[in-house]
């Protein structure tokens, strides 16, 4: 194994063993708040929820076969396999934009000030959001049906160390040009659409942080803690901060990686990894930020 293939291994290993923990904890600890402390639950905590239902998915999906390939070991999926569990991951990723989108955008509107326009969608907004998830999941199953037609198990592969036949499930979109420009249009729309939607809706949020801890500088000493609202804020900025940068990144190398005529399969260790960096961070992030799940976690533990 070179060194390039164990540096990748170990970072899966993680990667997946702490993600799936954290968002299985996390799964747990917010059943845990609607059960035991539902006048503490928040609506967000559904939009988190969902979002950790899909950063689980995503790990499955994305990092355990990035494991399987850094590890050099053959796949026992056949084609009908292979269909499934790119359908699911390439599913999970359009699910985690819009998802994120909306988290963005229910905070944006909560925090608006009174007089703003958005004020008249506060009280409203909590009620659409089982319709939001319907339509998510409509929309992400709809978008990427053509990737089942684009499945190959690639065979006889030459492994970069020394030559030896395996076979793993990747998809043809990495191998070569999509000539289905409707589908690529369709992708490339949502992509962009959930990505300005959430990027001005933190802008959004931003500049009424700004303004809010101007108006309070005068009246309070600057080590008063911020109020749960501001920690919330700051915490799906942080979330939204995470996802457009792990995004960038992930489809520049995607983009490059379409003009690579070789192969080899090592090319395709980044992108697994980077695809998959938000739904190991994400969890991480709100079990920290989050009081209430570090009171109830640690409730538990006494019990």
């Amino acid at each position: 194994m070179l060194l390039s293939d164990l540096v990748f291994t170990v970072l899966f290993l993680a990667q997946t063993g702490i993600g799936l923990l954290g968002n299985s904890v996390l799964l747990m600890l917010y059943l845990g708040l609607f059960i035991s402390q539902p006048q503490s639950k928040k609506t967000t905590d559904l939009i988190f929820g969902h979002l950790t239902v899909v950063n689980t998915l995503t790990l499955l999906t994305q990092a355990v076969p990035g494991m399987v390939m850094a590890f050099r070991w053959e796949s026992t999926l056949d084609v009908v396999g292979c269909q499934i569990v790119l359908y699911i991951r390439r599913v999970a990723r359009g699910l985690s934009i819009c998802t994120t989108s909306l988290l963005s955008v229910f905070q944006a509107i909560t925090i608006s000030p009174s007089n703003s326009r958005w004020d008249q969608f506060k009280h409203r907004a909590s009620k659409y959001i089982p319709f939001a998830f319907v339509l998510f999941w409509s929309l992400n199953l709809l978008v990427e049906m053509n990737i089942i037609k684009s499945i190959a198990i690639i065979k006889n592969v030459t492994d970069s160390l020394k030559d030896h036949s395996r076979k793993t499930c990747i998809s043809m979109h990495y191998l070569k040009k999509l000539n289905n420009i409707s589908f690529l249009t369709a992708k490339t729309l949502r992509d962009v659409f959930f990505v300005l939607l959430m990027s001005c809706s933190s802008g959004y949020m931003v500049i009424i942080l700004d303004k809010h801890s101007k108006q309070v500088q005068h009246i309070h000493s600057t080590s008063l803690s911020p109020s749960p609202a501001s920690r919330a804020t700051q915490t799906i900025l942080l979330l939204v901060s995470c996802f457009v940068s792990f995004y960038f990144i992930n489809s520049g190398i995607t983009l490059a990686l379409a003009f690579i005529k070789d192969n080899d399969l090592s090319y395709f260790d980044p992108t697994l990894f980077l695809g998959s960096c938000y739904a190991f961070l994400c969890p991480l992030v709100l079990i920290i930020s989050d009081p209430r799940i570090s009171k109830l976690s640690k409730r538990q533990c006494v019990l």
